[in-house]
Protein backbone atom coordinates (compact mmCIF):
# COMPACT_ATOMS: atom_id res chain seq x y z
CA UNK A 1 0.00 0.00 0.00
CA UNK A 2 1.41 3.27 -0.99
CA UNK A 3 2.62 5.91 1.88
CA UNK A 4 1.92 9.38 2.00
CA UNK A 5 4.42 11.71 4.41
CA UNK A 6 3.38 15.03 5.04
CA UNK A 7 5.93 16.10 7.82
CA UNK A 8 6.35 13.52 10.23
CA UNK A 9 2.83 11.75 9.44
CA UNK A 10 2.31 8.72 7.43
CA UNK A 11 -1.10 8.17 6.16
CA UNK A 12 -1.50 4.98 4.05
CA UNK A 13 -3.79 4.90 0.92
CA UNK A 14 -5.16 3.18 -1.57
CA UNK A 15 -5.83 4.45 -5.28
CA UNK A 16 -8.74 3.13 -7.50
CA UNK A 17 -9.25 3.40 -11.36
CA UNK A 18 -12.24 4.94 -11.82
CA UNK A 19 -13.11 4.01 -16.38
CA UNK A 20 -15.49 7.30 -16.18
CA UNK A 21 -13.58 9.93 -14.16
CA UNK A 22 -11.62 12.54 -16.30
CA UNK A 23 -10.08 13.90 -12.98
CA UNK A 24 -8.30 12.80 -9.77
CA UNK A 25 -10.31 12.79 -6.93
CA UNK A 26 -10.13 12.16 -3.26
CA UNK A 27 -11.89 10.17 -0.91
CA UNK A 28 -11.92 9.64 3.09
CA UNK A 29 -14.32 7.37 4.49
CA UNK A 30 -16.16 7.68 7.80
CA UNK A 31 -12.99 5.34 9.33
CA UNK A 32 -10.50 8.02 8.22
CA UNK A 33 -8.94 6.13 4.99
CA UNK A 34 -8.03 7.95 2.39
CA UNK A 35 -8.62 6.90 -1.15
CA UNK A 36 -7.69 8.26 -4.66
CA UNK A 37 -9.57 7.68 -7.22
CA UNK A 38 -7.85 8.18 -11.01
CA UNK A 39 -9.26 8.03 -14.28
CA UNK A 40 -7.60 5.03 -16.29
CA UNK A 41 -4.15 5.74 -17.71
CA UNK A 42 -3.26 8.22 -15.19
CA UNK A 43 0.88 8.19 -14.44
CA UNK A 44 0.50 7.28 -11.05
CA UNK A 45 3.76 8.38 -9.86
CA UNK A 46 1.86 11.76 -10.27
CA UNK A 47 -0.45 11.15 -7.27
CA UNK A 48 1.72 12.25 -4.77
CA UNK A 49 2.56 15.38 -5.77
CA UNK A 50 -1.42 16.10 -5.95
CA UNK A 51 -1.65 14.79 -2.48
CA UNK A 52 0.82 16.80 -0.96
CA UNK A 53 -0.96 19.93 -2.81
CA UNK A 54 -4.34 19.03 -0.60
CA UNK A 55 -2.14 18.10 2.26
CA UNK A 56 -3.77 20.66 4.79
CA UNK A 57 -7.69 19.03 3.24
CA UNK A 58 -6.51 15.97 3.91
CA UNK A 59 -5.22 16.24 7.30
CA UNK A 60 -8.13 18.09 8.68
CA UNK A 61 -10.32 14.91 7.40
CA UNK A 62 -7.60 12.09 7.91
CA UNK A 63 -7.02 13.24 11.13
CA UNK A 64 -10.00 14.84 12.61
CA UNK A 65 -10.97 12.96 15.60
CA UNK A 66 -14.42 11.44 16.47
CA UNK A 67 -17.37 13.85 16.25
CA UNK A 68 -18.90 11.42 19.36
CA UNK A 69 -19.86 7.99 20.19
CA UNK A 70 -21.75 6.29 16.64
CA UNK A 71 -25.27 7.17 15.86
CA UNK A 72 -27.24 4.65 18.11
CA UNK A 73 -29.27 2.57 15.03
CA UNK A 74 -32.66 2.68 14.78
CA UNK A 75 -35.07 0.12 16.36
CA UNK A 76 -38.49 1.58 14.82
CA UNK A 77 -40.75 1.56 17.26
CA UNK A 78 -43.20 4.06 18.37
CA UNK A 79 -42.43 7.34 18.68
CA UNK A 80 -39.27 7.07 16.90
CA UNK A 81 -38.09 10.29 15.27
CA UNK A 82 -37.11 10.42 11.55
CA UNK A 83 -36.36 13.48 9.21
CA UNK A 84 -37.92 14.73 6.14
CA UNK A 85 -37.21 17.83 4.65
CA UNK A 86 -34.89 18.65 7.72
CA UNK A 87 -38.55 18.50 10.07
CA UNK A 88 -38.98 15.48 12.67
CA UNK A 89 -41.61 13.27 12.01
CA UNK A 90 -42.32 10.84 14.50
CA UNK A 91 -43.01 7.34 14.02
CA UNK A 92 -46.70 5.61 14.03
CA UNK A 93 -47.26 1.76 14.12
CA UNK A 94 -51.03 1.06 13.51
CA UNK A 95 -52.32 -2.83 12.14
CA UNK A 96 -54.12 -2.71 9.00
CA UNK A 97 -56.08 -5.15 6.81
CA UNK A 98 -54.37 -7.06 3.71
CA UNK A 99 -51.37 -8.05 3.01
CA UNK A 100 -49.57 -4.54 1.90
CA UNK A 101 -47.69 -2.66 4.31
CA UNK A 102 -48.72 0.96 3.67
CA UNK A 103 -47.13 4.35 4.53
CA UNK A 104 -48.43 7.76 5.53
CA UNK A 105 -47.06 10.93 6.48
CA UNK A 106 -49.56 14.08 7.70
CA UNK A 107 -48.98 16.06 10.91
CA UNK A 108 -45.69 15.42 11.95
CA UNK A 109 -46.68 11.50 12.49
CA UNK A 110 -45.19 9.18 9.98
CA UNK A 111 -47.65 6.04 10.03
CA UNK A 112 -47.03 2.37 8.66
CA UNK A 113 -49.11 0.33 8.62
CA UNK A 114 -48.33 -3.48 9.08
CA UNK A 115 -50.67 -6.39 8.26
CA UNK A 116 -50.77 -8.85 11.44
CA UNK A 117 -49.44 -11.75 9.60
CA UNK A 118 -45.86 -11.96 8.15
CA UNK A 119 -42.84 -13.81 7.84
CA UNK A 120 -40.56 -11.34 8.65
CA UNK A 121 -40.15 -9.42 12.22
CA UNK A 122 -41.68 -5.93 12.90
CA UNK A 123 -38.69 -3.98 12.94
CA UNK A 124 -37.77 -5.46 9.61
CA UNK A 125 -40.80 -4.78 8.14
CA UNK A 126 -41.31 -1.36 9.52
CA UNK A 127 -37.88 -0.37 8.05
CA UNK A 128 -38.14 -2.09 4.48
CA UNK A 129 -41.23 -0.33 4.32
CA UNK A 130 -39.88 3.20 5.20
CA UNK A 131 -36.59 2.58 2.61
CA UNK A 132 -38.82 2.17 -0.37
CA UNK A 133 -41.55 5.13 0.95
CA UNK A 134 -38.23 7.87 1.17
CA UNK A 135 -37.00 6.57 -2.03
CA UNK A 136 -40.61 6.85 -4.14
CA UNK A 137 -40.52 10.36 -2.19
CA UNK A 138 -36.72 11.08 -3.00
CA UNK A 139 -37.80 10.33 -6.66
CA UNK A 140 -40.42 13.33 -6.94
CA UNK A 141 -38.66 15.75 -4.66
CA UNK A 142 -34.93 15.28 -6.17
CA UNK A 143 -36.51 15.60 -9.93
CA UNK A 144 -38.33 18.48 -9.04
CA UNK A 145 -35.33 20.20 -7.59
CA UNK A 146 -33.61 19.30 -10.43
CA UNK A 147 -36.09 20.30 -13.07
CA UNK A 148 -35.85 23.87 -11.51
CA UNK A 149 -32.47 24.42 -11.49
CA UNK A 150 -31.52 23.35 -14.73
CA UNK A 151 -32.99 26.33 -16.12
CA UNK A 152 -30.91 28.48 -13.37
CA UNK A 153 -27.84 26.39 -14.41
CA UNK A 154 -28.37 26.46 -17.83
CA UNK A 155 -27.38 21.91 -17.63
CA UNK A 156 -29.48 19.32 -17.26
CA UNK A 157 -28.43 15.43 -16.96
CA UNK A 158 -28.72 13.19 -19.50
CA UNK A 159 -30.38 10.60 -17.15
CA UNK A 160 -30.90 11.27 -13.15
CA UNK A 161 -30.54 7.97 -10.74
CA UNK A 162 -32.08 7.79 -7.52
CA UNK A 163 -29.89 5.35 -5.31
CA UNK A 164 -28.24 4.34 -1.85
CA UNK A 165 -24.60 5.60 -1.49
CA UNK A 166 -22.73 4.75 1.70
CA UNK A 167 -19.64 7.70 1.13
CA UNK A 168 -21.39 10.69 -1.03
CA UNK A 169 -24.18 12.74 -1.61
CA UNK A 170 -24.48 12.69 -5.31
CA UNK A 171 -22.01 12.40 -8.33
CA UNK A 172 -22.28 13.25 -12.00
CA UNK A 173 -20.42 11.18 -14.36
CA UNK A 174 -18.79 12.60 -17.87
CA UNK A 175 -21.65 11.15 -19.91
CA UNK A 176 -24.11 13.80 -18.18
CA UNK A 177 -25.89 11.32 -15.53
CA UNK A 178 -26.30 12.69 -12.14
CA UNK A 179 -26.96 10.27 -9.62
CA UNK A 180 -28.31 11.38 -6.09
CA UNK A 181 -28.42 9.61 -2.75
CA UNK A 182 -32.00 9.86 -1.59
CA UNK A 183 -31.23 9.92 2.01
CA UNK A 184 -30.63 13.46 0.91
CA UNK A 185 -34.54 14.43 1.60
CA UNK A 186 -34.44 13.94 5.17
CA UNK A 187 -31.94 16.68 5.89
CA UNK A 188 -33.01 21.02 5.28
CA UNK A 189 -34.77 21.91 1.66
CA UNK A 190 -31.45 24.66 1.19
CA UNK A 191 -29.14 21.29 1.59
CA UNK A 192 -31.12 19.52 -0.69
CA UNK A 193 -31.04 21.90 -3.11
CA UNK A 194 -27.05 22.28 -2.24
CA UNK A 195 -26.50 19.11 -3.17
CA UNK A 196 -28.66 18.99 -6.58
CA UNK A 197 -26.86 21.88 -7.82
CA UNK A 198 -23.48 20.69 -6.41
CA UNK A 199 -23.56 18.30 -9.17
CA UNK A 200 -25.54 20.48 -12.03
CA UNK A 201 -22.82 22.61 -11.73
CA UNK A 202 -20.11 19.73 -12.05
CA UNK A 203 -21.78 19.36 -15.46
CA UNK A 204 -19.31 21.96 -17.11
CA UNK A 205 -16.80 21.91 -13.98
CA UNK A 206 -16.02 18.37 -13.55
CA UNK A 207 -13.85 19.13 -11.04
CA UNK A 208 -13.31 21.05 -7.27
CA UNK A 209 -11.23 23.46 -8.50
CA UNK A 210 -11.87 27.65 -8.31
CA UNK A 211 -14.19 27.55 -11.20
CA UNK A 212 -16.17 25.10 -10.36
CA UNK A 213 -16.69 26.76 -6.69
CA UNK A 214 -17.28 30.02 -8.35
CA UNK A 215 -20.49 29.09 -10.26
CA UNK A 216 -21.95 27.26 -7.43
CA UNK A 217 -21.37 30.78 -5.50
CA UNK A 218 -23.35 31.76 -7.81
CA UNK A 219 -25.99 30.53 -7.92
CA UNK A 220 -26.25 29.55 -4.32
CA UNK A 221 -24.26 32.41 -2.50
CA UNK A 222 -24.53 30.50 1.09
CA UNK A 223 -23.68 27.10 -0.12
CA UNK A 224 -20.65 26.85 2.40
CA UNK A 225 -23.57 26.75 5.43
CA UNK A 226 -25.51 23.82 3.60
CA UNK A 227 -22.06 22.29 2.92
CA UNK A 228 -21.19 22.72 6.79
CA UNK A 229 -24.62 21.29 7.51
CA UNK A 230 -23.96 18.35 6.11
CA UNK A 231 -20.22 18.08 7.17
CA UNK A 232 -21.76 17.81 10.74
CA UNK A 233 -25.20 16.24 10.71
CA UNK A 234 -24.90 14.22 7.61
CA UNK A 235 -24.12 10.87 9.84
CA UNK A 236 -27.62 11.07 10.90
CA UNK A 237 -28.96 11.00 7.61
CA UNK A 238 -27.45 7.63 7.80
CA UNK A 239 -28.22 6.11 10.79
CA UNK A 240 -30.56 3.64 9.66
Amino acid sequence: MPMLSIGTIVIPYTIEVRPRRRYLAIQVDSQHRLKVLVPPGYPLHDVEPFLLQKSRWIMHHVMRPDSGPPMPSKTFVNGEAFLLRGEMVRLKIVRSEGQVVRVHCADEVLEVGLPTLADTTEAERVRDALVEWYRDRAIGILSARIKHYRGIVGRGPTRLKIAEYKSRWGFCRADGLIALNWRIIQAPEPVIDYVVVHELTHLDHPHHQGAFWQALEMILPHYRLQKKWLRDHGAELGAW
